[in-house]
């Protein structure tokens, strides 16, 4: 929850309760102090996520240096790679093992990679999720996979840095991790944020080479809201260009159908505090701003008209590439039900796509329960891990 804009929404909600209000006002005042409770719980990752991305040796510093500032890691960090001219459109970039970005000159913002260099370290090898990585001199080994991911937040709210320990792991184990940043809601409608995501896309496949990455090995990594923003992205690539060149979409614990999931928080007496109403344009765009709905039309429009509906089908399965959605039955902020409905709707319109129920994790812990090796990985971590390297 976005507790401004929870702010500016209680008006509205009151006015919904008339007769109740002083009732309701408890109920507001309760969630809240949940929130509040569980924000103040989160302060000790909040610290860790800090000095993660504070203290990791920088991607463009030299070996010596980097190894000297942060002994026990050999993951590098590259903050505030723009993928465009405004103030949120940046990812940051976690390399594993020893190699370093390089700059050669100063731009505004990267859309080729030919402004810097990689480099790494003589002779290193190590071994990374039982694959033997091989680097010497400036020949660089681009066999390694890239994931871009895509934080939630109710459309309002999240930082890049909230989410070094994932990313940090990630490199931990052998994986270029881009985690990318948004203009947040009310500034952009999500819309706007799956045009952002789009691009952000679109710079980090074009600079893999330059991350040491083979861009053919690009997943895209949604969580919550960010696995809506990463199928509406899909979605919105016209022209199929960067979806032809992702090995596969992970959304974890995502939101896919607006309306079911309106419905739901309603049920929990949060959709009017709740920005996702809002950040989508209000209910009378809820069914194009999902995914679901989006492809279930096309599905089943297509008996009637063969032809141009089976053009069209195709276009939307060439949307996505294989597709991996999880989702836990302990998750009360977005149910289950949301990935089990969008899974069934991309295998109509022939989508590969796995869906993978856990019987335990929390909704923050698919993203936020990262441990820093060696310590042992959540069962869905390990199966992320696994699909990324696949």
């Amino acid at each position: 929850m976005s507790f401004p804009e929870a702010i500016k929404a209680i008006p509205a909600d009151l006015a919904l309760h008339p007769n109740s209000k002083l009732k309701r006002s408890v109920q507001i005042a309760k969630l809240f102090i949940d929130e509040a409770r569980g924000i103040l719980s989160m302060v000790p990752y909040g610290v860790r996520c800090q000095f993660i991305h504070k203290f990791s040796p920088k991607a463009d510093a030299r070996d010596g240096e980097m190894m000297m500032r942060f002994k026990e890691t050999k993951v590098s960090l590259r903050k505030d790679f723009k993928y465009g001219e405004e103030e949120r459109q940046k990812f940051d970039v976690y390399l594993p093992s020893l190699r370093s970005i390089r700059r050669k000159k100063d731009v505004k913002f990267f859309d080729d990679d030919d402004d810097y260099e990689l480099e790494e370290d003589v002779s290193v090898r190590r071994k990374m999720s039982g694959m033997e990585a091989s680097m010497s001199g400036k020949g660089v080994d681009p066999s390694v996979p890239m994931a871009v991911f895509v934080h939630g937040g109710v459309w309002s709210s999240g930082e890049r840095w909230q989410f070094a320990p994932l990313a940090h792991r990630l490199a931990e184990e052998g994986i270029v991790t881009a985690v990318i940043s948004y203009t947040l809601y009310p500034q952009k409608s999500a819309k706007a944020q799956s045009e952002e995501v789009l691009k952000a896309l679109k710079c980090a496949i074009m600079n893999a080479k330059l991350f040491g990455a083979d861009a053919n090995r690009t997943h895209l990594v949604g969580h919550s809201a960010g696995s809506h923003l990463c199928a509406m992205a899909l979605l919105l690539d016209d022209e199929k260009q960067e979806s032809k060149k992702l090995k596969s979409f992970v959304g974890m614990c995502g939101v896919y159908n607006i309306a079911t999931h309106y419905e739901y928080e309603d049920k929990r007496g949060v959709a009017m505090l709740s920005t996702m109403g809002r950040a989508m344009g209000g209910q009378d765009k809820f069914k194009e701003m999902s995914p679901f709905h989006i492809l279930e039309n096309s599905s089943s429009s297509s008996s009637n008209e063969d032809n141009n509906n089976n053009n069209n089908n195709n276009n939307l399965m060439t949307s996505f590439p294989t597709t991996y959605l999880f989702t836990s039955d302990a998750d009360i902020v977005v149910p289950m039900r949301e990935s089990e409905d969008f899974h069934k709707t991309l295998r109509k319109v022939g989508v590969q796509t796995d869906l993978k129920v856990y019987d335990h994790g929390t909704h923050g812990e698919f993203a936020l329960g990262f441990k820093k090796h060696p310590k042992p990985l959540k069962v869905f971590h390990r199966d992320l891990i696994e699909l990324l390297h696949s």
